[in-house]
């Protein structure tokens, strides 16, 4: 009794600290967090992904930039949120962001606008070799895509989804303008819409990874973990320098061995073995090719073992991310954590 009262103690807090699921988003009401990404030479930073995450560390929803670097998260009930800005070989960005006070899903809530600068690692100015992919598009197409992307950024959403439906009206073929009628479609969380806008997309331009990063965001929202990991493979495959589609994939896997039983069955049992050994191998992989340096992996990796049963393992990946992200503002949830693993009842 007394392990398993610790076990489910300290699965209770990595779950607090690392999980994935979303929270319920409200829609309509609530508080908003707007953005704007740029690089140090002062670039609008499209297609850029952002994390937004509780408090105290789990995971709510991701998202991308659009093409002017802007990102929007709306419906937020809670006072306590993270933003992460995270794109290849560029620095991450966190930051907090409070609200005053909690508000219910049909109250108007507070706004907060943040103006975000990504520095490139080792003052490289050429990030990402971009894929080669260039359209001729009809000038009055292009206008009202222009219009659209304008129009949103002042946050007149509905004119710009009429601007964007005209655009693609003259050219079907529209890619920029396709992906960007899915990604406002995620953020209202009009998946069968989303999912639509981006079969296009892919049909478009099939070596666009963003396109399929996009994807597996929402088979994550919709938890179907098994199809998502495949999907970010696939993203990882064609832009093998964003280690963040290993993570991601790695992540969907560790989800997806927690949702089997493996007392249903002995195929059941190794079904998710193998999801736990693939995810290991996977985060392992990104680790290895950021040069040891991508720390939150070891979050990962420390979630896989506690749910695998080694308690040990978890907490020295727990220590581990310690060590190398010391001024993360979780730091006493993540100890505590590890005090759990470690204390009475953590061994057989």
């Amino acid at each position: 009794m007394i392990l398993r009262t610790a076990t489910s103690t300290a699965l209770a807090v990595l779950i607090l600290i690392l999980g994935t699921a979303a929270n319920g988003r409200a829609q309509g009401g609530g508080h908003t967090i707007r953005g704007k990404v740029r690089n140090s030479s002062g670039v609008n930073m499209p297609q850029v992904m952002v994390s937004l995450e509780s408090g105290t560390g789990a995971l709510i929803n991701q998202s991308v930039t659009n093409n002017e670097g802007d990102f929007l998260f709306s419906g937020l009930d809670e006072t306590s949120y993270i933003i992460t800005i995270s794109a290849p070989d560029y620095n991450p960005v966190m930051e907090h962001v409070d609200f005053v006070r909690k508000v219910s899903t049909s109250d108007p809530g507070e706004t907060r606008t943040f103006e975000i600068t990504l520095v490139a690692k080792d003052g490289l100015r050429s990030p990402r070799a971009e894929i080669s992919f260039v359209q001729n598009v009809p000038k009055e197409a292009r206008d009202s895509f222009e219009l659209a992307v304008k129009l949103l950024k002042e946050g007149r959403t509905q004119e710009s989804f009429s601007a964007l439906q005209k655009a693609i009206n003259i050219f079907p073929d529209y890619f920029d303008a396709q992906f960007l009628l899915a990604s406002e479609f995620i953020k209202q969380e009009k998946f069968n819409e989303a999912i639509a806008a981006l079969d296009q997309a892919r049909r478009i331009n099939p070596k666009d990874d963003r396109v399929f990063q996009a994807f597996g965001s929402i088979m994550m929202q919709q938890q179907k973990f098994a199809v998502a990991a495949r999907i970010f493979a696939e993203a990882s495959r064609l832009n093998p320098r964003n280690m963040d589609y290993l993570v991601l994939e790695g992540t969907a896997l560790i989800n997806q061995a927690a949702r089997i039983d493996p007392t249903k069955s002995q195929a059941a049992a190794e079904e998710r073995n193998y999801a736990f050994t693939d995810a290991e191998t996977v985060l392992s992989r990104a680790y290895q090719l950021s040069g040891r340096k991508l720390a939150r992996v070891h979050l990962q990796l420390a979630r896989l073992y506690e749910k695998r049963g080694d308690r040990d393992r978890a907490a020295g990946e727990l220590e581990e991310y310690l060590r190398q992200s010391p001024d993360d503002k979780r730091t006493a949830d993540i100890r505590e954590a590890i005090k759990k693993l470690r204390g009475p009842g953590s061994r057989d």
